[in-house]
């Protein structure tokens, strides 16, 4: 898989324009913004690490968790992914735009590993009720029917545009934020959430809201940016995956564990099976992003940069040092 084929540079670019764009005109005024304690272990003793689009980054001393504080309130968040023109173009431009070749390259891979998943296996499901949280236009939803066509499926999904397109394609919909599905309490064999918890004002509240959706007993998996991925290391201020307002938390692999074991979760696994680290610092570099990075990485990206390349992503993938990280938990 390359970057281009799931976010290409015309879109993506247009996309971080608009975003930038946006955060002038939604988050212009900073009344009501607040102080948050780390998202992911709760610490409070956090110091600077840049400031990006008006919104101050700090890093957590206990954790190494990377987020927002302070931050806008929940309601603010919500006029901007509702009215914002960035918001529309994702959901009316740049999704429709890749939403094949991601299902090609994403969301059928990532449902058969799911579906051929030890956990999974162990459960022994006749007929799953997965829903999926934050659902978008519905395509993993649609894919894994593809392949098993005995579940049963709901998507929440609180975006008007995004919720309109998982209808047409024949999905039962709820169009509210996970936090206010009090009818499906305790309802589902599986709850997935897929690239949702960094953007999230409350990751605590929206992790148990997830969780409170399963059975006892219930899987759940929590796909999403961390901290700790080798792009957001090396390229940190300048990584185009720290984009706020969408990307608020990213937070380290201990911080997710700890916010894991706050929720009340219980046979956590943590996995970072990315695949673009290694190409996103790679271009990273050749755009001047990262000037003062060491000369060993020059060496190891740009001029080795075919069987080395990808067998230090590998490294990246096992050692939990990529960007893209999966969650495994039992509620």
């Amino acid at each position: 898989m390359k970057e281009a084929d799931i976010r290409p540079a015309r879109v993506h670019e247009r996309y971080l324009t608009l975003t930038q764009q946006d955060t002038k005109t939604f988050f212009a005024d900073h009344a009501g913004w607040a102080e948050c304690p780390c998202p992911g272990c709760g610490g409070e003793d956090a110091r600077p690490a840049f400031t990006k689009h008006g919104f101050p980054y700090v890093l957590c001393a206990a954790c190494a968790s990377l987020y927002v504080s302070p931050r806008p309130p929940q309601p603010a968040l919500d006029r901007f992914y509702r009215d914002a023109p960035s918001s529309r173009y994702w959901a009316q431009e740049f999704f429709p735009a890749v939403e094949e070749a991601r299902r090609e390259q994403i969301i059928r891979p990532r449902v058969r590993r799911i579906l051929e998943h030890e956990r999974l296996r162990r459960l022994g499901l006749d007929r799953p009720l997965v829903v999926d949280v934050g659902a978008g236009a519905g395509v993993f939803l649609t894919e894994l029917l593809a392949a098993a066509p005995e579940a049963e499926v709901v998507a929440v999904e609180p975006g008007e545009d995004l919720a309109a397109q998982a209808r047409a394609h024949g999905l039962q919909v709820i169009e509210k934020p996970v936090e206010d599905c009090d009818g499906l309490e305790g309802e589902a064999d599986i709850v997935t959430s897929f690239e949702v918890l960094e953007h999230v004002h409350d990751p605590l509240a929206f992790l148990g809201a997830v969780a409170r959706l399963a059975k006892p007993g219930g899987l759940l998996l929590v796909t999403g940016l961390n901290g700790d991925g080798f792009d957001v290391q090396v390229l940190w201020s300048e990584a185009k995956a720290v984009s706020p307002p969408h990307h608020l938390n990213f937070l380290s692999v201990e911080g997710l564990e700890s916010l894991c074991r706050r929720a009340g979760l219980t046979g956590v696994e943590i996995e970072t099976p990315g695949e673009l680290d290694v190409e996103i610092v790679r271009k990273g570099l050749a755009e001047g992003l990262a000037p003062d990075v060491p000369r060993f990485l020059r060496l190891l990206l740009q001029r080795r940069n075919g069987e080395v390349g990808a067998r230090f992503q590998d490294f990246l993938r096992d050692a939990r040092l990529s960007s893209h990280t999966w969650i495994w938990a039992t509620a």
